[in-house]
């Protein structure tokens, strides 16, 4: 027999995610979790509009998706406890840039992608981000 759980979303926890991109010419980071996949090529990312990251995806249509390793779990912890609005986050990594050039990658995270928005969703309290993710890159540790 089923048991009825009466919560709307039991599809956490979730992978915990970094969205970084340059706000005031400089990157911050964003830990969240709620990154999707879309016709395979597509990334899809669900922000609050009040985020301060959200500023600088719009300001440089470029955003970027970073996956920690559990070795980064208090720098993560750091990036979701404080906003960008109140504390200057930009030093916390060692960031670097690809193609676009504006969007900002973490370094120490074994993968990172580049992505380019191509469509903004609007909801109430969130906007769903589609882009197009440009490059991938990934540590193989050996």
């Amino acid at each position: 027999m089923k048991t009825k759980l009466g919560v709307k979303n039991i599809l956490f926890p979730l992978p915990r995610f970094w969205w970084e991109a340059n706000v005031n010419g400089k990157p911050n980071y964003l830990a969240a979790s709620h990154v999707g996949i879309a016709a395979m090529i597509h990334i899809t990312i669900s922000i609050r509009k009040t985020r301060f990251t959200s500023i600088g995806i719009k300001e440089n249509k470029a955003f970027s998706v970073n996956m920690p390793s559990i070795e980064l779990v208090k720098e993560t912890d750091y990036c979701g406890l404080f906003s960008g609005k109140d504390v200057d986050k930009s030093q916390i990594f060692k960031s670097f840039y690809g193609t676009l050039g504006t969007a900002p990658m973490i370094e120490s995270c074994p993968i990172n992608m580049e992505c380019k928005l191509k469509q903004t969703i609007d909801f109430p309290t969130h906007e769903l981000l589609s882009e197009r993710s440009l490059r991938h890159t990934a540590k193989i540790n050996t």
